[in-house]
């Protein structure tokens, strides 16, 4: 007597038997890979080639709602956890035309191919008699061997938080800043046409509304390159043109008040490919933070020179020695001598210049010779 071949639309239908899923069950057993999946803090299960679930630790079976691993034996993930598409084809998950989209089964079947990869998918799961759930997940399939025989060890994330957060985190930049682009336009027009006693405050408020939108800008600009959506533009520049800008804006900014911004004489103007935005972003919050590190009457000096054909070298430099205590925490995200909700600015520093910038962020600190945070970059531009 032969088996009708169940319907699919897109992975193999084919199931195992309980025979076969018993074996396989035993064989991962006794290998003390439950011991091992257990001590994970994400859900984790063992497929076999026919994408079935020989194996699931406790966090994956708290996930599903399942007492055992033996209510979950010879299920495929997507029926484990509810997907409303698993029960469209006879053939179960992977089997229907939703399933070609899915980074679940594709990630599987990688897998299964000999493959370690990680996918993003999203799950419409049954919550109940008439209720339906989300689920963003990030999910991972490492091929294994136990005994000669494939499987794949699949485990998953729930990253429906981090996904709604960079929904909302759009959302809010969008909102905010084109409310702000309306109030700098307002001012701009009203400190022209204020009365002159009114005047000054004016300019006051029109520089407080460009300083915070440059604060806002520059936060939607740092959670974009963390995420890898942060895209450059490469053009040409110059570098003593790029010194003299920070001069400017530094001069009279409010960390400047009773110090001085000055250029090194030995700067060399030399042209070279970036992205100007990003590299004034970095160089700016280098003067910052040296001018908030420098007492009243001291100096803050910039400068640029070449090092070999290809690269070249600004930096910023101010008196004084950085604790070595603070020193082995730089760059670390979090981490500002400034008190709590500080501390992006010199890990902003190197995320963009390495990440995006294709250069190379350090610093040189003693007594004798004061700070200096360097930013090297190459000639020609990243690669």
């Amino acid at each position: 007597m032969t088996h009708p071949v169940p319907e699919t639309l897109f992975a193999p239908a084919d199931r195992s038997t309980e025979a076969e899923l018993n074996r396989q069950h035993s064989a991962i057993v006794s290998q003390n890979i439950p011991t091992i999946l257990d001590a994970l803090p994400i859900s984790v299960m063992v497929l076999n080639g026919n994408r079935q679930v020989v194996f699931g630790n406790r966090l994956f079976l708290e996930a599903v709602g399942a007492r055992t691993v033996r209510e979950m034996i010879g299920k495929r993930p997507g029926e484990a956890f509810g997907c409303i598409h698993s029960c469209l084809t006879s053939g179960g998950c992977g089997t229907s035309e939703f399933c070609a989209e899915c980074g679940a089964v594709r990630s599987v079947l990688r897998g299964l191919k000999g493959e370690w990869n990680v996918m993003e998918c999203n799950i419409t799961r049954e919550m109940g008699a008439s209720s339906l759930g989300s689920m963003d997940l990030r999910v991972c399939s490492a091929p294994i061997f136990v005994d000669g025989e494939r499987f794949v060890v699949f485990s998953i994330t729930d990253i429906s938080h981090e996904k709604r957060r960079r929904i909302l985190e759009r959302i809010f930049f969008h909102d905010i800043l084109n409310t702000l682009g309306g109030i700098k336009g307002l001012m701009e027009f009203f400190k022209e046409e204020v009365p002159q006693p009114l005047r000054e405050d004016a300019e006051l408020i029109h520089g407080a509304v460009n300083v915070l939108a440059e604060e806002i800008a520059s936060q939607k600009q740092l959670l974009a390159a963390e995420s890898n959506e942060l895209e450059i533009n490469i053009i040409d520049l110059n570098s003593m043109e790029i010194l003299e800008i920070l001069q400017r804006t530094f001069r009279n900014a409010e960390e400047a008040r009773d110090k001085v911004v000055d250029i090194d004489p030995d700067s060399v103007a030399l042209e070279f490919r970036s992205d100007y935005t990003l590299l004034k972003r970095v160089l700016g919050n280098m003067v910052k933070n040296a001018l908030e590190a420098t007492k009243p009457e001291g100096r803050v000096t910039l400068g640029v020179r070449t090092e070999g054909d290809d690269s070249l070298r600004f930096w910023v430099r101010n008196a004084g020695e950085i604790p070595r205590k603070i020193q082995l925490h730089l760059f670390n995200r979090s981490f500002s001598t400034k008190g709590a909700g500080r501390g992006l600015g010199t890990y902003s520093i190197k995320l963009l210049t390495e990440r995006y910038l294709g250069g190379e962020v350090g610093f040189t600190t003693s007594t004798l010779d004061g700070t200096e945070f360097f930013v090297r970059l190459p000639v020609r531009g990243p690669r």
